[in-house]
């Protein structure tokens, strides 16, 4: 095979890497709206969660959980500013790279060129990664205002459909905040399986349909979704409102 016919075979497989990647966040976030996972219960216990903090005068617990999880998020985006530049150092190697795999019969035909397009697509998924973190980072700290500005139990001024209108969307704000970080780590995951690219291309998509069906697993047939769901039969805005609950996820 010549290197210019492996070359178009090579970087065609990103197209299709692509549409794995996107095609399944596509269909995870339309799976939401129509069966349980892991996004559509959890927005359900977060709203839950809002409830009972209006029913509490002490919210030190709630700031506490609050801040964990930024402090998770914000040892993410640091990570990956980290692997970025570890990265950019390895974009300089490339021919070192090349001449490694010279040596190899059984890898794929490549090119200098053709390397530092993989690490390039390497350093792609991870600044869309960090964003997702940032963004994620972010709106955890809008939610943690609604949380301050919340009504106390005692507050006349603040009615049942006031604080009913809070609970719903301080926890949809949460939801929306995990859900930017969930994309941060499928981009972490799909990642993982660029590494396959430098051995072959087809490697590379069989890694990629991998993590997919890891992912899957996890969010529509996973033990932990089966406890989730178990928890959600306690919940008492599930059981108010599951006949017309309608859950609005991000784009």
């Amino acid at each position: 095979m010549s290197f210019l016919s492996a070359e178009v075979i090579d970087l065609s497989v990103v197209i299709l890497f692509l549409a794995i990647w996107f095609g399944y966040a596509s269909f995870a976030r339309r799976m939401s709206k129509k069966k349980a996972t892991l996004s559509s219960v959890l927005i359900i216990l977060r709203i839950d969660w809002m409830k009972h903090l209006l029913q509490r005068e002490n919210r030190i617990l709630d700031a506490a959980l609050m801040g964990n999880i930024e402090k998770n998020i914000n040892f993410f985006a640091s990570t990956t500013l980290f692997i970025i530049a570890g990265a950019l150092t390895a974009l300089t190697s490339a021919p070192t790279v090349y001449e490694m795999v010279q040596h190899i019969p059984w890898v794929w035909p490549q090119t200098v060129t053709s390397i530092q397009i993989k690490i390039l697509t390497i350093i792609f998924v991870l600044v869309y990664a960090f964003f997702k973190y940032t963004w994620a980072l972010r709106q955890y700290g809008f939610a943690s205002v609604m949380i301050g500005a919340a009504p106390n139990p005692d507050d006349e001024i603040a009615t049942e459909e006031m604080k009913k209108s809070f609970a719903v969307n301080a926890g949809k704000l949460i939801d929306q905040a995990q859900h930017n970080f969930n994309m941060g780590m499928r981009s972490y995951y799909f990642a993982l399986s660029i590494v396959g690219w430098f051995i072959h291309p087809l490697l590379f998509i069989v890694f990629a349909l991998a993590v997919m069906r890891i992912l899957y697993l996890r969010e529509f047939k996973s033990r932990s979704l089966k406890t989730l769901v178990d928890g959600l039969n306690m919940s008492q805005y599930y059981k108010d409102n599951q006949d017309n609950i309608k859950i609005n996820k991000p784009d």
